[in-house]
């Protein structure tokens, strides 16, 4: 896809505006400048509303059509909210366009009512313009709103891509850029069809079946329960660690307060580090009880087994040599050496009696003292394996007593700040601030307690629904209907299964090639010490080398938004790979997307500015990016300047006057702005 001409038309600040977009790849950059207010988010929500109907404004969402045309309608009058989007597709011209129509009810009415909405999408070919049927379905096609946040975001929120907790975000993404909309279609409906070979089943099984089937529901319909509580309790989780991020960025802005705020960030930084150090030994603990743990509690038999072989031997009853005479003595008294009986005629009788004549190369009496003394040997084995787990323990408590010392550390941080009257910027004191970072702390380790909880409840449900499927199966129902649907049903689930490692193996190759192109990326333009990767479990990390080993570093806003554009840019990479390629592949078919950002250089700071600037170019064929003048003057204009195609100025005006409204212009040359 790429972007040609954005109209709009009656949305919200705009009246009747239009952009342009540079197309090219040597200058396809367009920059749109603004100060804060003056609508960028309006744009980037154009693009949503136009292909999803989806707005996210920060004050007053639902008020779409604009404020100076409504006002100066008459009540009864009727108004359009336009977007119009025309761009190129596979080599396919195309114009899209959404039109709400409002109605104006009273005098004071500025929102309207709407009464109508229409999507219309042409395209044309050779034998001209053609409507499309279905143009929600074609534009979802081109973008799907699965993966919108990847094409339009807000850069001021990229960053959170690498932030905690974002294994999900990172995951979807991954799945989503692939395209593969068959095999998820297809696990989805094989999901539902086994679901219904199952009621067969239940309406044709006896009754014990049907009970068995009863209590799989229940408990399947326990552990959706469970799943939905656990979301909403990681995203309750997340909004109090953004919470606490703010209230840490608030009193950073001080001097008094920053010093104590660095000193608890380095104590936090050297305590992870231990508390990783503590899981390795508590790995290695793992993997010494795993590979050696049999040993003390088999050591009681083993020493009783050295026991009585030793006292076997030196009663005779474990004969020097295995000779003709024995073996005779054996056959003529027809019972084993082990008490068995040896009937004449038998297998048995008949393998002992082809022994005699054989050379015995050690004796039987030298092969029990050689047994005897590899039992023996289990008891140096024992005593090295409490050794080596006892000087693990040792060196996993005096990591503990350090992590104990640095938290008392962090505690005194924490009482300095709550002694401190200092007022913010925003009228708090330092002491409020810090007495209410200290409490969402506490909601914090309530909400990872409670995550935990729910976590150890899905996994016991999970324990008895395999259960249940075990006894189901062993059910012998003979009537025909419930054996064709039970046959049916596992089919279907066999299927499931096996698209579902399909798809897992087509992620993780997504996934593996991410990280080639993230290495690159985020390597060209870090600290040389400094990596980062997409880990098997599908979180964004960034990780230093100290001393030989890596270890993930706690992020800089700076460093998380490279690292997130980063991982954007892979995948846009990746999808345009596959699509130029011409790949056969019927489920990762790739494509080629513009990126659409608003503010992507956020708060950072000169430098890493720069460095954002030189990434941008590289994530896309088409960039659209809108950012205030302080943001673009300095290291991003010096930057950027050489592969701007297009730039445009929004020129707003507040509408504070008498029988005036905020309205923007779009213009393509430099007017004096408002603020930042």
């Amino acid at each position: 896809m790429e972007l040609a001409q954005l109209e709009l038309q009656n949305f919200r600040q705009f009246k009747d505006e239009a952009i342009q977009f540079s197309q090219g790849s040597k200058k396809g950059v367009t920059v749109v400048h603004g100060s804060n207010g003056s609508g960028k988010t309006t744009l980037l929500n154009a693009f949503t509303w136009l292909f999803y109907d989806e707005v996210d404004f920060d004050t007053r969402p639902d008020r779409l059509v604009n404020e100076g045309s409504i006002a100066e309608a008459s009540v009864g009058d009727q108004l359009t909210v336009s977007v119009r989007l025309k761009f190129e597709h596979e080599g396919v011209e195309y114009v899209a366009q959404r039109k709400a129509i409002y109605e104006k009810r009273s005098a004071n009415d500025f929102d309207g009512e709407q009464l109508d909405m229409e999507l219309s999408v042409k395209y044309r070919d050779d034998s001209g313009w053609s409507v499309r049927g279905n143009p929600g379905n074609t534009l979802d096609r081109i973008i799907p709103e699965r993966l919108s946040s990847l094409f339009f975001f807000d850069g001021e929120d990229i960053e959170e891509l690498a932030g905690v907790n974002n294994q999900g975000r990172i995951q979807e993404s991954i799945q989503n850029i692939m395209g593969l909309t068959i095999l998820e279609r297809a696990t989805r409906h094989l999901g539902a069809v086994a679901g219904r070979f199952e009621d067969e089943v239940e309406e044709n099984a006896s009754e014990e079946l049907s009970n068995l089937i009863e209590k799989k529901r229940t408990v399947e319909d326990e552990i959706g329960d469970l799943e939905r509580e656990y979301q909403d309790t990681e995203r309750a989780k997340d909004r109090i660690d953004q919470e606490i991020r703010d209230i840490e960025q608030k009193m950073e802005r001080l001097d008094e307060s920053a010093a104590l705020q660095e000193r608890r960030a380095e104590y936090r930084e050297t305590r992870d580090e231990l508390e990783t150090q503590v899981e390795r030994l508590n790995e290695d603990i793992r993997n010494e009880i795993q590979n050696k743990g049999f040993v003390p509690l088999g050591m009681p038999l083993l020493q009783e087994t050295a026991e009585e072989l030793d006292q076997m031997r030196e009663e005779g009853v474990i004969p020097s040599e295995l000779n003709d005479s024995y073996i005779d003595s054996l056959l003529d008294a027809e019972q084993c050496v082990c008490g068995r009986p040896l009937e004449p005629g038998t297998d048995h009788y008949h393998q002992l009696q082809a022994m005699k004549g054989d050379s015995v190369q050690e004796g039987v009496e030298q092969s029990a003292l050689r047994i005897i003394s590899h039992l023996n040997q289990f008891s140096e084995m024992q005593s090295s394996f409490f050794e080596t787990v006892d000087k693990i323990i040792e060196e996993r408590k005096s990591i503990y007593d350090d992590i104990d010392d640095l938290n008392e550390q962090i505690d005194e941080v924490s009482s300095e700040l709550q002694d401190m009257d200092k007022t913010t910027e925003s009228g708090e004191s330092v002491k409020d601030l810090e007495a209410k970072r200290a409490t969402k702390e506490e909601e914090k380790e309530t909400q990872i307690s409670e995550l935990g909880r729910i976590e150890q409840q899905i996994e016991n449900k999970k324990d008895r629904i395999e259960e249940l499927e075990d006894d189901i199966d062993d059910q012998r129902d003979e009537r025909k209907e419930a054996l064709l649907a039970k046959r049916r049903q596992r089919a279907a689930e066999l299927v499931e299964d096996e698209l579902d490692r399909a798809f897992e193996d087509l992620k993780n190759k997504v996934r593996k090639l991410s990280n080639q192109k993230i290495r690159d990326t985020f390597g060209s333009i870090a600290s040389k010490d400094l990596t980062a990767e997409i880990t098997e479990d599908f979180e964004l990390k960034i990780w230093q080398s100290v001393g030989g080993e890596r270890v993930e570093v706690d992020k800089s806003t700076g460093e998380r938004q490279i690292a997130s554009l980063a991982f954007i840019g892979s995948l846009v990479a990746i999808a345009r790979r596959q699509y130029e390629a011409d790949s056969e592949s019927e489920y990762f078919t790739g494509g080629i997307y513009p990126l659409v950002m608003d503010s992507p250089f956020g708060a950072l700071d000169m430098e890493h500015r720069r460095e954002v600037s030189r990434v941008i170019p590289e994530l896309a064929n088409q960039v659209v990016v809108f950012a205030t003048d302080s943001q673009w003057k300095g290291p991003v204009e010096e930057e950027m300047s050489a592969i701007v195609g297009e730039q445009y100025w929004l020129d707003f005006d507040d509408g504070e006057g008498a029988q005036e409204y905020p309205q923007t212009r779009i213009q393509t040359e430099q007017t004096a702005v408002r603020g930042d």
